[in-house]
């Protein structure tokens, strides 16, 4: 009887290692629907940039609700070279200088996170106009394109532990009479391991040649892959039986997609698709890519998985061994427990989750993945006109910090909440880094308002690493599905501490990306042209308008000799381009054509507009608003055209916003989307102390507004 059996173990022994034989030959991700679709979650990313460059980067792809990949910020490309090599990212981004960066990846490490990280950035990039030429520093093998040797490979191996155990069940019984008869049985398992080892090495580097690692070391872990997942085979079914082999059986199954980058669990948490990962399966694969592709790094944490399941099999099934029964193919639960099955069932569970638990624990990404931004939701009861929205601005200490600010340009969302966007920024006093910032952003809906702050909570489009910092004067919004949101701006440089120490260097655009329902996040700032502070050069975006997914960017320009006020020139492009000029076109009072020095002037400077002004359509009408002649000027103007090009006519003054002995009234903007009535428009002025020292009352720098009767 015991020849017969050894007789029926070998010959099981080889029927399983000729169909392990075919699997490493056969791509099962191909073969079974679904599991091609690899989407990995939190793929770990290191930026490597300058500041504040990198830090915009890192929060961009931190910022999507999916969490795709993790994000942080590396000190330096050798750095990040090094933690690519180490397994502790999966890709780096190396911005360039400009709009072209290259992406780093590894597809040793397994090519469904490689091309879903190369996905994420390139659409991540795409959305402010940037590209990224993707370098692969570890590729997979020649021979093997699509990166499945090693999980072929890893995969037969735990499938053969699985295999051997299940036929010494199934021809021995579960459990062994006496605790020598134990060893005899590991004894056999052993003998099978290191068949298998020997040969799923010599199968993936001789015959199918798509593994290149030291023979010995391959061979070597294959060996105690079978053994310890065969050991745990053996003792869950010692003590549970048909349940045990199930539960192993199960285990091989639900680890595959794991082993793949496949996650069928993401929507879960994370923690999930991460212990899939490293059932045995996915820690084989593991193991093997770390020997083909990273010359052993972390495969330790393998062996010692194997070396641990390896001992507490023993162990249990010796221990289980002591209970002697008739031999029967796998028995039902272990006499101990049948009398608590339903205990048994959760112990089994248990063990089999602390197993998988600790080696899983290192995978957790360790990266940061607070929102790169934030809003707060301070609720307030919605003004429902001017009146009692200026009774709100008056009486209001703060939103969330937010104590007054400069200009206060506005959009509306597709998901229905407003979006303002000041300059100079008063803050809190508790606000230990800055209490005030170049610029700030506000979000409101119909039960609360919130400041958008990012995690350092400094300026929402940060200055420059030498200080340069930035004036919103404008803002356009496109909806692609999620909002493309353009905020026009003027570099600033600070020259003294009076009102007027600052100079203009030129415009800039910050892209922003707004989810519904969430908090914008900065994709990229862009410097438009070289510092300059020539005023004769037109600064685009002065004032903006979106029509279908294009926008219409308006240049406010003038000359020392040329009288008070700004003369105004347009440009267009797709707000999807808006960070390219050479796409732009400008108007040079007959076509749209390339050179930005042909660009007409629209509305003369002598009497012309505000440097930041607004330009908005009713109907079939076009209008410009503006406080004539800039801060000399007493007038709110409205000037009318049949088209974005003009030609703009200046109607008589629709109202007076002269400053007074201490304050000054300036840059008066329009909001179409806020209160809309026909006829009319609602306009925000804003305000400033004449000395420039509003600390003492910032409610003197909160904007006021009032309606209008178009002309």
């Amino acid at each position: 009887m015991r020849q017969r059996g050894v007789g029926l173990t070998a010959a099981g022994f080889v029927i399983a290692m000729v169909l392990t034989a075919v699997l490493v030959r056969v791509d099962p991700a191909s073969e079974l629907p679904g599991l091609s679709q690899a989407a990995p979650r939190e793929i770990p990313v290191a930026v490597v940039g300058p500041d504040p460059d990198a830090a915009t980067m890192r929060d961009a792809l931190n910022g999507p609700s999916e969490h795709a990949v993790a994000a942080r910020v590396s000190p330096s490309e050798k750095a990040a070279e090094a933690s690519l090599r180490d397994r502790a990212v999966s890709a780096v981004v190396v911005m360039g200088d400009g709009a072209d960066h290259e992406l780093w990846v590894a597809s040793g490490g397994g090519t469904a996170e490689a091309e879903k990280v190369e996905e994420v950035v390139s659409r991540t990039l795409a959305v402010s106009g940037q590209t990224v030429r993707v370098v692969d520093r570890i590729p997979v093998a020649e021979r093997d394109p699509h990166g499945v040797g090693p999980f072929r490979l890893g995969t037969a191996w735990a499938i053969l532990g699985v295999a051997f155990a299940a036929l010494l069940g199934l021809v021995f019984g579960a459990r062994s009479a006496s605790a020598s008869l134990v060893v005899v049985r590991f004894a056999g398992l052993a003998a099978g391991a290191v068949v298998a080892g020997l040969g799923g090495a010599f199968l993936s580097e001789v015959v199918v040649r798509r593994i290149d690692a030291p023979f010995l070391a391959l061979a070597g872990l294959g060996a105690l892959v079978v053994l310890g997942v065969g050991s745990m085979t053996l003792a869950l079914i010692a003590w549970f039986g048909r349940l045990g082999l199930a539960l192993a059986i199960v285990g091989l199954v639900i680890g595959i997609p794991g082993a793949i980058g496949a996650w069928p669990l993401t929507p879960m948490p994370v923690v999930w698709p991460t212990l899939l990962a490293w059932l045995p399966p996915g820690a084989a694969t593991w193991a093997v890519r770390g020997l083909a592709y990273f010359d052993g790094v972390d495969v330790e944490r393998v062996l010692l998985m194997m070396m641990l399941w390896t001992m507490i099999g023993l162990t249990a099934t010796s221990v289980a061994a002591t209970a002697v029964e008739p031999r029967r193919a796998l028995r039902d639960l272990h006499p101990s427990l049948r009398a608590h099955p339903v205990g048994a069932t959760i112990g089994a569970f248990v063990l089999t989750g602390i197993l998988v638990v600790t080696p899983a624990l290192p995978a957790f990404t360790a990266t940061d993945l607070d929102p790169p931004v934030t809003v707060t939701c301070q609720t307030t009861r919605t003004p429902t006109n001017v009146k009692e929205l200026n009774e709100r601005i008056e009486t209001v200490s703060d939103v969330d910090g937010f104590v007054g600010g400069d200009v206060g340009a506005s959009t509306f969302l597709a998901d229905g909440r407003g979006l303002f966007v000041f300059g100079d920024t008063i803050r809190r006093t508790d606000y230990s880094s800055r209490t005030m910032v170049r610029n700030s952003m506000l979000i409101f809906d119909k039960t609360c308002a919130g400041l958008v702050q990012r995690r350092d909570r400094d300026a929402v489009i940060p200055d420059r690493a030498d200080g340069v910092g930035y004036w919103p004067m404008s803002v356009a919004a496109v909806d692609l599905g999620r909002d493309l949101v353009g905020v026009m701006a003027q570099r600033v440089e600070q020259t003294g501490d009076d009102l007027f120490g600052f100079r203009n260097l030129g415009p800039a655009v910050a892209i922003f990306q707004v989810e519904p329902g969430r908090a914008p996040v900065l994709q990229r700032v862009v410097d438009l042209g070289e510092d300059d502070p020539d005023t004769s050069r037109p600064v685009w975006g002065a004032a903006a308008t979106v029509v279908g997914d294009s926008v219409y960017l308006y240049g406010t320009s003038r000359t020392s000799d040329g009288g008070f006020g700004w003369a105004v020139s347009v440009a267009k492009t797709r707000l999807v381009d808006v960070t390219d000029q050479s796409k732009w076109r400008y108007w040079d009072g007959e076509r749209w054509q390339r050179d930005a020095k042909q660009a007409a002037q629209l509305i003369g400077q002598d009497g012309g507009v505000s440097q930041t002004f607004s330009v908005f359509r009713e109907g079939k009408r076009w209008y410009a608003l503006s406080k004539r002649a800039d801060f000399v000027g007493t007038d709110l103007v409205v000037w009318t055209a049949p088209g974005p090009t003009g030609p703009f006519t200046p109607a008589p003054p629709v109202a007076k916003i002269p400053s007074t002995a201490s304050e000054l009234r300036y840059m008066p903007l329009a909001h179409p989307q806020l209160f809309p009535e026909k006829g009319t428009m609602v306009v925000s002025v804003s305000r400033n102390t004449k000395d420039g020292d509003v600390q003492a009352d910032p409610s003197l720098y909160r904007p006021e507004f009032l309606r209008i009767t178009l002309p």
